[in-house]
């Protein structure tokens, strides 16, 4: 090759936008990065990017879309309980910049094909066991939940779920407070 043929592309910055298609199961993952956006609808929306964490697809990059409307506030809310932050029923102010390094859960399944290509998605948040992240820690402490989080009842035999689809429509909240809380201020 000579010089004229050689040509310098900067991938630094270079986000993968559509994420690894993996086998559908549940993958201990890490929050590489969390972006602030707008939906198509102009609605507040975060992208979410995980890098999965051991296992036949380590490293693989799966990603989410947390969309910041009523209906879908249960998966926004899913996943800060399954990384652990607070969930007041109030307004929350909050840097996404939190999320990342967070571990967690996933449970994975394959999406509708788009441009023949199918895509893995996110179709529930788990938090992950106290005792197995003592266990990643190196130490037989308990972890410790950050400040102000209350622990989750669960259904499943694990105690681990958190998010997951939902399979009906749930009994209206109460009504929560205007009270803004900044999670800045939260030691988590």
């Amino acid at each position: 090759m000579t010089s004229s043929d050689e040509m310098v592309i900067d991938l630094t910055n270079y986000k993968d936008r559509v994420g690894t298609r993996v086998l559908p199961g549940r993958y201990r993952v890490q929050v590489e990065d969390a972006e602030p956006t707008e939906s198509a609808n102009k609605n507040p929306m975060i992208n979410l990017w995980f890098r999965v964490m051991g296992g036949e697809f380590d490293g693989a990059t799966i990603t989410d879309r947390l969309v910041l409307t009523e209906k879908s506030l249960f998966r926004v809310v899913g996943f800060m309980q399954a990384i652990g932050f607070p969930t007041p029923r109030r307004k929350l102010k909050l840097n996404v910049r939190q999320f990342v390094g967070r571990t967690l859960d996933v449970e994975v399944d394959d999406g509708e094909p788009y441009n023949g290509r199918v895509r893995s998605e996110v179709r529930g948040y788990l938090k992950i066991a106290k005792a197995e992240q003592a266990d990643e820690a190196g130490t037989e402490d308990e972890a410790e939940a950050p400040e102000g989080a209350e622990a989750e009842s669960s259904d499943s035999a694990e105690g681990l779920s958190v998010f997951k689809e939902p399979a009906a429509e749930s009994e209206p909240a109460a009504e929560a407070s205007t009270d803004e809380v900044d999670l800045d201020k939260v030691e988590l």
